[in-house]
Order: C-alpha cells, then structure tokens, then sequence
C-alpha cells in the first residue's frame, strides 16, 4: 500500500482525533463560572473574530505549502489550546486559549477536506469523494460524541480535565498526521495571496455557489447560537428539578447524543441527497435547525434540552454533499482558500451576532437560561429575514446548478 492510499485509509481515524473535542459540553459553563454573561460573550466573540482573521490566510497557506504541514500546525495550536485552558486563571490566558483554538479550526478547516479530495483526485478514485467523506463524517461525529460523554463526566469532577482529555486527541492527530502523505501539489504556478482571494471572491459570481454560501451562514449561526446559549439550560434544570446528576455530565449526555446523530445524519446524507436533491436537503436542514433553537427560547426545560440532541443532525446531514456540490466547481490550487473563505464569513457574522447580542442584551447580567433567551428568539428573527431573501434566489442558483 503506498503511503498516498494510506492518507486516503488513515482520514477517518484523523477527523475522529481532530474532533476528539471534550471540552465542548463544558466550555460555557467553563467560561461562566470566571467571568459574567457579557465577558463569556466577549470572549466567544473574540474567538469567532479571531477565526475569521487567520481563516483565508489558512487556506492560502494550505494551497501552497501543503495540506499536511497545515493540519499539523492546526493539531499544535489544539495542544497548547487545551493546555491554557488547564492554566486558565487570569484574563489573558483565557484570551490567549480562545485564540490559540482559533487558530487550529482556522488551520484544519477546509484543509482536511481538501487533503481528502486531493488525494483521492491523485488516485484516481475522485468519484468516492461524496460517500468517503460521509462516512469521515460519521467518524468524526461518533468521536465528538463520545468525547462529549467522557468530557461532561469528567468535567463534574472538575471542568479543567475536559480540556485535559482534549489535549489527547490532538496528540493522537499529530501522530497521525506524522504517517500521512502528502498529495501531489499542482503543477500551475502559485498565485499572489491576494490574486487567489480575489478569484475566489470572483467564483461567488456562480449564483449556485453565492446562494450555498448564504445558506451556510445562516445554518452557521443558527447551529452555534444554540451551541453557545444551550448550557445555561442544563444548570437550570438540575437547580429546580433537583436531578441527581451534575450540570456537565447532564451537559455532556445532551450533546454527545447529538453527536450520534450527527453520526446517523451523515449516514443518511447521500440517499437523502438523491431522494430530495441539493435544495430540498438544504431546506429540510433548515427547518431543522430553526427548530431546535425555537425549542429551545421557548421551552427551555426538559422538552428544550431534549430538542438540542437534534442540534448536529442538520449540519452533517448537509457536510459531504455541499461539499461535493462545491469541490468540482474550484480548482484544486484555490480549493482550501475557497473553503476557507466560506469558513470565514460563517465565523465573522457568527462573531457580530455575539458581540450584538452581548451588547444589546447581556449587560453585565449572570449567564443564566432567563437572560440567554432573548438572545435566541434575536437570532431567530434574523434567520427569518435572512431564509426569505434565499427562496427568492432559488430559481438562479438552481439554474446553475442544473447547468452543463
């Protein structure tokens, strides 16, 4: 076996260890218990602000030096994130660990997609693309689930060692990593950074490409506003139903279970894709997510929690199937920087909507469930506007779309 067919073998595994992130059941309760409503607010935005500055420099990097040497830096920064964190005590180190996983979502994100797509591309084997990273997919999502469990557990001992088993996985990713090859780079010489971003903003002309797009943003920020604001509700509901289980761990089971279903969502993606095509998928994953988050503002309670077991299913039921609609149309020398770029502008009106929010809610407010829900039924509201200036746009970007 060549050391290529073995990046192709080995990719799973690796989305599995990058997303072996146990600190996600446990960070805003993490975060709260330092610092109030609008400082958690602040430094989420920071965080999203952060992603967004390194995102298209990232990609860049990807394209020209190698997908590889990237996610490599990636998994570094993931290690010495988890590792602030532990430390975490003042303000700066709090502002440094946000930054540093900043920098290591930036630097995987589109890279290892790209990786995959490359490397199948060199084998020939390019027509595997959509039901492989399906199934990397469904790895990544039962890791983060049962990273999830593990980390809620173990943060109700103490929140810090969910950070600690975080560390494991990125370790795991660099030896991974260390075994795997790297594709072979394009032989067109490499453009000026800024003349690949402007002929990746320039791609945004295709109207099927400019409408996914939007509809990532908006299916971005409705995932991530319950994904922040969820866990708030857990503290609540042990505090007045007098459950015998800690707020992590109950934090913990919630979210794992909704990486299970990110799990049966991504095994799905590709029959529902045939059965209901690109749009009907994006419009059920839709529906989905505005869903959860509306259950959430509104019951809250047991029925709210139980509706944000559901908060990953949309998004994987949508990953391997946008990103097939979207690897054909870009070349492989921009492929990483355009992914970026979509990553970027997900994370930089995701980060304004935080600081909005936290500026026109938090105050200096506790992070409690009361005082977290307006902050959802904004976002919804939003997603509104947003969802109905897309079904107008329909028509073009189906167009091009069924295009030759």
């Amino acid at each position: 076996m060549s050391r290529l067919e073995n990046t192709v073998r080995l990719y799973p595994a690796l989305r599995a260890a990058s997303g072996f992130l146990a600190w996600i059941p446990v960070f805003f309760l993490y975060l709260s218990s330092h610092w109030s409503l609008s400082a958690v607010l602040t430094l989420s935005g920071l965080y999203y602000i952060t992603v967004f500055v390194l995102e298209v420099p990232s990609g860049y990097l990807s394209d020209r030096l190698g997908r590889r040497p990237t996610l490599l830096l990636g998994a570094g920064f993931a290690l010495l994130a988890s590792l602030l964190f532990v430390l975490a005590g003042q303000w700066w180190v709090f502002v440094a660990a946000n930054m540093a996983l900043a920098a290591s979502i930036a630097l995987q994100s589109g890279s290892d997609t790209a990786l995959h797509y490359d490397a199948l591309k060199s084998l020939g084997r390019e027509s595997e693309y959509q039901a492989r990273e399906a199934r990397a997919e469904t790895w990544g999502m039962v890791s983060l689930a049962a990273a999830c469990l593990l980390g809620g557990a173990l943060g109700s001992l103490d929140l810090r060692l969910a950070y600690a088993l975080s560390a494991c996985g990125a370790l795991v990713a660099i030896l991974l990593l260390l075994r795997m090859q790297e594709p072979p780079a394009s032989d067109t010489a490499a453009p000026a950074f800024f003349t690949t971003l402007g002929q990746c903003i320039g791609r945004l002309r295709d109207p099927l490409l400019a409408w996914v797009f939007a509809a990532m943003i908006g299916l971005y920020a409705l995932a991530h506003i319950v994904y922040e604001l969820y866990q708030p509700f857990t503290t609540a509901i042990t505090d007045t139903l007098a459950i015998p289980l800690p707020a992590p761990a109950l934090s913990g089971l919630i979210i794992g279970a909704s990486m299970f279903g990110g799990a049966l969502a991504a095994q799905l993606s590709v029959a529902w894709r045939a059965s209901l095509g690109l749009f009907g998928l994006i419009a059920v994953a839709t529906v989905l997510q505005a869903g959860v988050a509306l259950a959430l503002a509104v019951g809250g309670g047991v029925f709210g929690l139980l509706l944000v077991t559901l908060r990953n299913f949309p998004m994987s039921l949508l990953h391997a199937p946008v990103n097939d609609a979207i690897a054909p149309r870009i070349s492989s020398a921009q492929r990483a920087t355009f992914l970026s770029l979509l990553s970027l502008l997900e994370r930089l009106v995701f980060a304004l909507l935080l600081f909005g929010l936290g500026a026109v809610f938090a105050g200096g407010d506790p992070a409690s469930a009361a005082n977290v829900q307006p902050l959802l039924f904004a976002t919804l509201a939003l997603a509104a506007i947003g969802a109905l200036v897309l079904v107008l746009a329909v028509p073009a970007a189906r167009r091009a779309l069924d295009a030759p």
